[in-house]
């Protein structure tokens, strides 16, 4: 058993509860965050993102203001969120396209990874908010530390080129199949030669 304070500051000996209590808080907040994206999502089919207010999240999440405010700022939060989750199980899927060769196969991962996301992508990006998307996207290109403007503008240039054509299929009913837009990827931006950190 390890000593720990209490609310005191009197050594106290902590026989696991504290580590309980902590896991069951981390539990709760997982919960809480995970409604609030549902909610979101459930509500982006109803509405317009603009009219969607943090009551009515609260209210159909399940969950106070009080853990709405502790977890974010403001709606915008969540769907960031959201995004950067998605975001990150692509690079863990397929890796980053600033850290490895963009071939035809890493697009046709790519377009595979948005068919499957589909209906979440649609609901963000074809709702009006390709803007904040792209926003998180140059958050993340730009969070890059010593880039040249070479560098940061080509990157910029990828990164928004590639949201507006994923954009574009999710709306246009995903016409062409993921090695089709794979394929066109590869063709096109083949020159584009990404710099690699």
């Amino acid at each position: 058993m390890a000593n720990v304070a209490d609310k005191n500051g009197k050594s106290v000996k902590d026989d696991g509860r504290l580590i309980g209590l902590k896991k069951h808080s981390e539990e709760l907040n997982r919960v809480v965050v995970e409604s609030l994206q549902g909610a979101l999502l459930q509500l982006l089919t109803q509405k317009p993102y603009a009219e969607i207010t943090v009551t009515e999240l609260c209210r159909r999440a399940g969950v106070s203001r009080m853990a709405f405010y502790g977890n974010f700022g403001d709606k915008d939060g969540i769907l960031k969120r959201i995004l950067l989750y998605m975001q990150g199980q692509l690079v863990a899927s397929i890796g980053s396209p600033f850290n490895q060769p963009v071939t035809a196969e890493w697009y046709e991962k790519l377009f595979l990874l948005v068919q499957q996301q589909a209906q979440t992508l649609k609901l963000i990006l074809c709702a009006g908010l390709q803007d904040k998307y792209l926003e998180i996207v140059d958050g993340v290109i730009l969070s890059r530390k010593n880039m040249s403007p070479r560098e940061t503008y080509l990157k910029l240039l990828w990164g928004g080129g590639m949201l507006n054509a994923i954009v574009h299929w999710l709306s246009s009913g995903m016409k062409e199949s993921p090695s089709e837009m794979a394929a066109f990827c590869a063709e096109y931006l083949s020159d584009f030669n990404l710099p690699r950190r």
